[in-house]
C-alpha cells in the first residue's frame, strides 16, 4: 500500500454517492483512510451491525453505543472480515437495549492501526444514532404448585446453573464467523406464537404472590417432539439440562451473537459441536419450568437480548451496505 491514507479530493460524483447514501438511511463517517457506517436508526430490542473499514489494518478496534446521557448501552470488539475490494473490513456487533431512551444516540468506534514504520496510529470516529421507540405487549402466566416452587424455593443448585449461564454471554470468540446469510425459523412444523419477544410477563403464583420479568425470546407452542433446527450456521456452546429452562442449547454463530433453544424433550447436539443452518439439534418438549410442549427460542448480543425475528428478513452479514464504499476514501492507492 502506498502512504498511510489518501484523503479523497472533492468531487461532484462522490457527494451525490453521499446523499444517496443517506438517503438509504446510512450514516457515514470518515477520517483519512478510515471510514465508518451504521444505520441512521434501530428500534428498541434490535440488534446492530456497525461496519468499520481502513486502508491500513486495524491491531485493535472497539465500538460503543452511548445515550444522551453518555451512559453505554452496548459495546463490542472488532471481528475481521475479507475485503474483494481492497482495504481492510472490519465489524462490530452491537445491541438496543429494551429499556433504551428513544430519542438521539451515539456510537462511537475507537481505532488502532498498524502503521507501516511499525508505529500505532489511534482513530477515532462517531456517528449518530436514533433509537426509536416500540411497544411490547403484557401477559399475565398462572403457575401451579410445582412450577411456583422452581421459580420461588431457595435453590443454590438452580443459582449455581442461572450463574453459571450468564457467564457464557460474557466471552466473544472473535473467530466465531460461522453465518452470514438469511436466518431460518427454527421450527419447520405448524406453530403459533404462545409468548412474544419483550413481553412484560407477570407470574401469578400458587400461592397468590406474584412475580415479573420480561421474556427475552419467543415462545412457540408445538407438538411435542417436533424437530428443532438450528437458525443459522455455528458452534454449539451449551448443551445440558437445566432445572429452570430443562433441556436447553446455545450456540455462537458470530462473535458475540448467540442463539437460545429451551424447553427441549431431546438434545440433539452436542458442545463443540458446529452445526449447520437447518441442522436438527433437538425436539420439541416441556422440560423445566413449562406450562406445556414450546420452544422456547431466543437470539442475545452478549447478554442482551435482541428482537429474533431481525435477522429473518436480513442478511447477517449484509456487506451491501458498505460494497463499493470502502474505497471511497482511499482510492487511488
Amino acid at each position: 500500500m502506498k502512504g498511510k491514507g489518501v484523503r479523497m479530493q472533492a468531487n461532484p460524483n462522490r457527494r451525490i454517492l453521499v446523499s444517496a447514501l443517506l438517503f438509504l438511511a446510512l450514516s457515514i463517517s470518515e477520517t483519512g483512510g478510515q471510514i465508518l457506517f451504521a444505520p441512521a436508526s434501530a428500534a428498541q430490542g434490535d440488534p446492530l451491525i456497525v461496519w468499520a473499514g481502513s486502508d491500513l489494518p486495524i491491531e485493535e478496534a472497539s465500538a460503543r453505543l452511548e445515550d444522551q446521557a453518555g451512559k453505554i448501552l452496548s459495546k463490542a470488539s472488532s471481528f475481521f472480515l475479507p475485503s474483494a475490494e481492497g482495504g481492510y473490513l472490519y465489524g462490530f456487533i452491537l445491541a438496543i437495549p429494551l429499556r433504551a431512551k428513544p430519542g438521539q444516540a451515539l456510537i462511537s468506534a475507537a481505532l488502532s492501526l498498524a502503521g507501516e514504520d511499525g508505529t500505532v496510529i489511534k482513530k477515532d470516529l462517531k456517528l449518530p444514532l436514533t433509537i426509536e421507540a416500540k411497544q411490547f405487549k403484557r401477559e399475565d402466566i398462572s403457575l401451579d404448585e410445582a412450577n411456583t416452587q422452581l421459580r420461588e424455593a431457595p435453590d443454590p443448585a438452580r443459582d449455581a446453573q442461572s450463574e453459571a449461564f450468564a457467564q457464557l454471554f460474557d466471552t466473544r470468540d472473535q473467530t466465531a464467523l460461522f453465518a452470514s446469510g438469511l436466518m431460518v425459523k427454527p421450527l419447520s412444523v405448524p406453530w403459533r406464537e404462545t409468548a412474544g419477544f419483550a413481553d412484560e410477563r407477570r407470574y401469578l403464583y400458587s400461592n397468590g404472590t406474584t412475580d415479573s420479568s420480561v421474556h427475552g425470546g419467543l415462545d412457540l407452542g408445538a407438538k411435542e417432539g417436533s424437530p428443532v433446527d438450528a437458525c443459522a450456521a455455528g458452534r454449539v456452546i451449551f448443551a445440558a439440562k437445566r432445572i429452570l429452562t430443562g433441556n436447553t442449547i446455545v450456540i455462537e454463530h458470530l462473535p458475540g451473537l448467540f442463539s437460545i433453544y429451551m424447553h427441549l424433550s431431546v438434545l440433539e447436539a452436542t458442545e463443540g459441536e458446529v452445526v449447520d443452518s437447518g441442522q436438527r439439534i433437538g425436539l420439541v418438549g416441556s422440560t423445566g419450568l413449562s406450562t406445556g410442549p414450546h420452544l422456547h427460542w431466543e437470539l442475545r448480543v452478549g447478554s442482551t437480548s435482541v428482537n429474533p425475528y431481525y435477522w429473518l428478513t436480513r442478511p447477517l452479514l449484509d456487506k451491501s451496505a458498505v460494497s463499493g464504499k470502502i474505497k471511497l476514501p482511499i482510492e487511488g492507492r
